[in-house]
């Protein structure tokens, strides 16, 4: 299979080139996009020594996952790959998983018309959300994705405007509206760091809330609002989304008055037109 990997990282940790090993040797190359506002090399060095088709893509300082994610992808068509494997620093493969993965993958884009992502079962999911353990998913997180790059070029990329957040939502909307489709795999997993929840419970249901930050919050709301004014169809669920995220900051969150301060100046921002990266 014609294909390179692409990790961004963002102040990573030490663990991450060890994350790259998982993957470096079963793809042709891996770019490495460096969205950190200070590189590392201590730890870009220890990326480079990974293998032999590392090569470092500097983003000099943070310029969101969209615009990392468009900078792999020209790298990967300008050097001639058909497909690219995107992945979270934080994610990784064990044991077998990954070219058991790519061998699907491969099958899936050879027999069936109008793939443009793959996306793989990963340990953050739960067993019982109908909306992530589904073939033939409206939308995949970018981790773990394995991109047809002539077509996600077609299609324009990724949505730098948003900088973070709903960059990988509004891509397969996006792509749907061009008459593609997106396919998962669900009897292999990768491993995908969630981060740890914050745990409640309301009239007796336990719920779980991420306890993001204020400038998070922002961004969430910010482009969940221009996701639902583009495309009428996830109005719904975006809206029950939004009022639960809402009512779990008020319930278990720190910080209540300024992240619910960001998430209306995030939801003002998207009817105003007011993108990019936010400055605080």
């Amino acid at each position: 299979m014609n294909i390179a990997a692409a990790v961004v990282i963002y102040n990573p940790d030490e663990g991450v080139s060890e994350r790259i090993s998982s993957y470096a040797g079963e793809v042709l190359k891996v770019f490495v996009v460096d969205n950190s506002d200070v590189p590392d090399e201590s730890v870009l060095n220890r990326i480079r020594a990974v293998a032999e088709n590392i090569e470092i893509i500097p983003m000099h300082g943070n310029k969101g996952i969209a615009a990392a994610l468009n900078a792999a992808l020209k790298k990967a068509s300008e050097q001639g790959y058909d497909y690219l494997l995107t992945m979270d620093d934080d994610s990784y493969f064990t044991g077998d998983t990954l070219p058991k993965y790519l061998e699907r993958a491969e099958e899936i884009f050879t027999h069936e018309d109008k793939v443009i992502q793959i996306g793989i079962h990963n340990s953050g999911d739960k067993d019982d959300d109908l909306v992530v353990n589904n073939e033939n998913p409206e939308w995949l997180i970018t981790s773990g994705s394995v991109m047809d790059v002539k077509a996600s070029v077609a299609v324009g990329g990724f949505l730098e405007k948003l900088f973070i957040d709903e960059v990988d939502r509004e891509f397969c909307y996006r792509a749907s509206a061009e008459g593609y489709r997106m396919r998962r795999v669900l009897d292999l997993t990768m491993q995908h760091n969630l981060g740890a929840p914050i745990r409640g419970k309301l009239f007796g249901r336990e719920f779980e809330a991420m306890g993001h930050s204020k400038v998070r919050k922002y961004y969430i709301f910010r482009n969940c609002t221009y996701v639902m004014m583009t495309y009428p169809q996830t109005r719904k669920p975006y809206r029950h989304f939004l009022f639960a995220t809402w009512l779990k900051t008020i319930l278990v969150e720190d910080d209540k008055i300024n992240k619910l301060k960001y998430m209306r100046m995030g939801k003002r921002d998207a009817r105003k037109g007011k993108f990019g990266k936010l400055e605080v």
